[in-house]
């Protein structure tokens, strides 16, 4: 997602490809959705807040501090879980799963080299993108568990979709370069397609059959294969320090779970 999103930022801004994803994508959701989402519940609205803040600090985040610092940073989501599910979901958090975490980010921070964006501004905007999923992760839980993966999934996008106009609207009328290539084409339809219809989808129905944290453990694969897609089109170094924190990472991956 982070490397073709950066692609695709060239044709499409940030924000406006976020909102092109999340239509994509709900359109693909109601196609398979068999009954219409409740969304007068105001837990629903709240979840489609904490998607649509996830979506736009996401793409802010990694138009400024590249894809592999995308796929780094936001790997705080599980650690932020793992600290919400006690607190909201009564869900313990165990030693093993701190303990594979910790593995884990030492895996990542060695597969990135140590390095963080080219712009802090960036990476703060890519650390609140992961606090905000994992919000949305923890809160959504109950009601996943209670109606299913699919028409929370759908609910929450409906909700999002407004909160993302007033960004798109001040993006476009800034100035800023629109222009549907083939490529950008391409690129919004794997982003609603997969990156957000079937990814989001795959990820609550998750967290319908798995406590939280253990769901969100899987995350922590997520620099691993931002950076190795890095390497052929993004020239970065193919490294001893990538090869090792790949094994960290899941190697921790293992333990926590």
């Amino acid at each position: 997602m982070y490397v073709v999103s950066r692609l695709t930022f060239d044709a499409i801004p940030p924000i406006t490809l976020g909102l092109v994803r999340l239509l994509i994508g709900l359109a693909v959701l109601g196609a398979v959705l068999r009954r219409l989402p409740a969304l007068r519940d105001r837990r629903l609205a709240g979840l489609g807040a904490l998607l649509a803040g996830t979506l736009m600090l996401q793409f802010w985040g990694t138009d400024l501090a590249g894809a592999a610092a995308g796929s780094l940073l936001t790997l705080l989501t599980p650690v932020f879980v793992a600290v919400l599910a006690p607190l909201f979901l009564r869900e313990r958090t165990g030693p093993r799963q701190w303990a594979g975490i910790g593995v884990a980010l030492a895996g990542a921070v060695a597969v990135s080299g140590g390095a963080t964006g080219r712009s802090l501004l960036g990476d703060l905007l890519l650390v609140g993108a992961s606090l905000t999923w994992a919000a949305y992760t923890v809160f959504g839980a109950p009601l996943v568990r209670r109606l299913g993966a699919l028409e929370i999934t759908a609910g929450a996008s409906v909700w999002a979709m407004p909160l993302m106009i007033p960004g798109t609207a001040v993006e476009l009328l800034a100035g800023n370069h629109l222009a549907l290539t083939g490529a950008a084409v391409l690129g919004a339809l794997y982003l609603g397609v997969f990156a957000t219809a079937l990814a989001w989808w795959a990820w609550y129905r998750g967290v319908e059959r798995l406590p939280a944290v253990t769901a969100s453990v899987f995350f922590l694969a997520q620099p691993v294969v931002g950076i190795a897609l890095s390497i052929p089109i993004f020239h970065f170094p193919l490294t001893l320090g990538f090869a090792a924190g790949s094994i960290l990472v899941v190697l921790g991956m293992l333990l926590a779970t």
